[in-house]
């Protein structure tokens, strides 16, 4: 006969570690299946409301901040104030009061409330975040990777759920429905974690884990980092751009990638609401729509992004993918039906991500290996930059040339936004070939 430890052993939850680990994928899963059900229908509750472009382009900017900012401080508080376990707790309620307002505001008709819905959302959402510090904090070496893809595959799989839920049930109900439904998965999010999580979660870490504990006088010479930090931290942050953008290959790649950064985050924001528009999608439409948009990037990361940079190599792949990219968005501008636009999105996906992934490849490929950690921090704060310029960006400028341009806006930007970044990159290619070539010799 079977009995309960072999059953447990079985599913791999036999030690309070393991079974910890298996609650955060839970609590991810749940968490981003919330975020799809609403998200998606985001571009409706903006248009219904009769909500402006510049002021879609703030709301996106403020956003941003707000998840910066929240980043840092509920990161420090978790790792040595609060505990890990309470700002999960605080994501998952702050969440389920957003979007419960999100879902009031629509019911009835209150800009200022949706607004203040996304603003707090930024601020608390951190359930990745904090899930991949207890992650790494719970498991070993070894098993770290494995680990943390497996939540990785849990968000993925949730944002194949979600927006088809979300759809369903705005078919089905309305609009509103699938904000309070997402608030109270978050709910019980905060119940499971409250129930199953032990309150001090670092106590189940892993025993070699333990044995590699920072001892009490390298404990306070990170402390005085951070502190030297902290009041360095304006002339640093500068001083490590500078110092970047000055290193040949390796300067113009940082510059081409933040433009590219910047163009993206503008017409990211305006994407579902284009499509939405020009062909007169219903949520249902737009949650079936998200859920193939993923499943598309999911085997285009898979299977498809490693071998074509193999075949062709990071820098022709690169030019290639921004020269695709640059065509998607014509035949976007002048395709009228929406099985033309969807046909389009495996194309548009894969040289999306062949894009993201290249510039990474790159970077790191050349970037000194004893100058990696400040590069890479300087990096994070131009995407950082980026992601809040971007929006305001896009929603200046889609507001006056929308007038002109209407339906084909957002594809005839993009396309320009694109051949603008492949002529910088055909004009440094000798630049970047050859820091590469340097860096592998």
């Amino acid at each position: 006969m079977v009995g309960r430890r072999q059953i447990l052993h079985w599913l791999g939850v036999d030690s309070p570690t393991s079974r910890t680990l298996l609650v955060l994928k839970l609590a991810v899963f749940l968490d981003m299946v919330g975020v799809g059900l609403y998200v998606p229908l985001l571009p409706f509750y903006w248009r219904e409301l009769g909500v402006k472009t510049e002021l879609l382009g703030l709301v996106a900017s403020v956003y941003q901040i707000s998840q910066i900012v929240s980043g840092v401080v509920l990161g420090y508080v978790s790792d040595h104030m609060s505990g890990r376990k309470n700002i999960l707790l605080l994501s998952f309620l702050g969440s389920a009061v957003s979007y419960a307002l999100a879902g009031l505001s629509y019911q009835n008709s209150l800009i200022s409330t949706l607004v203040l819905s996304r603003f707090i959302v930024g601020l608390v959402k951190q359930t990745m975040t904090i899930s991949r510090a207890i992650t790494t904090s719970l498991t070993t070496d070894e098993d770290r990777t494995r680990s943390l893809s497996h939540l990785r595959a849990c968000a993925t799989l949730a944002f194949l759920v979600g927006p088809t839920m979300g759809g369903l049930l705005s078919k089905t109900f309305n609009k509103a429905v699938p904000a309070y439904a997402a608030a109270a998965l978050f709910v019980l999010n905060a119940l499971m974690v409250q129930i199953v999580l032990p309150n001090d979660i670092s106590s189940h870490a892993h025993p070699a884990k333990e044995k590699k504990e920072e001892t009490e006088e390298e404990e306070k010479k990170e402390e005085e980092k951070r502190k030297t930090l902290v009041r360095s931290n304006s002339t640093g942050a500068v001083q490590g751009i500078r110092d970047l953008l000055e290193k040949e290959g390796l300067g113009s790649l940082t510059l081409i990638k933040f433009l590219n950064s910047v163009f993206v985050a503008a017409c990211h924001v305006f994407s579902s609401k284009y499509v939405t528009e020009k062909y007169e999608l219903e949520p249902h439409h737009m949650g079936y729509l998200s859920s193939y948009q993923s499943l598309v990037s999911l085997a285009s990361q898979t299977y498809l992004v490693a071998a074509i940079s193999k075949r062709f190599g990071e820098e022709r792949t690169l030019q290639a993918a921004f020269l695709v990219s640059c065509m998607v968005s014509v035949l976007e501008g002048f395709s009228q039906h929406i099985l033309i636009y969807a046909a389009l999105i495996p194309i548009r996906t894969l040289s999306g991500d062949l894009i993201s992934q290249m510039f990474e490849t790159l970077f790191t490929s050349i970037v000194p290996k004893s100058e990696a950690a400040s590069a890479f921090g300087t990096l994070g704060l131009l995407k950082a930059i980026a992601r809040v310029g971007g929006p305001l960006y896009g929603g200046l400028l889609f507001a006056h040339v929308g007038t002109r341009l209407g339906f084909n806006a957002r594809p005839a930007v993009e396309s320009i936004h694109n051949f603008f970044v492949l002529a910088m990159l055909l004009y440094a290619y000798p630049i970047l070939h050859r820091a590469n070539k340097q860096k592998q010799a």
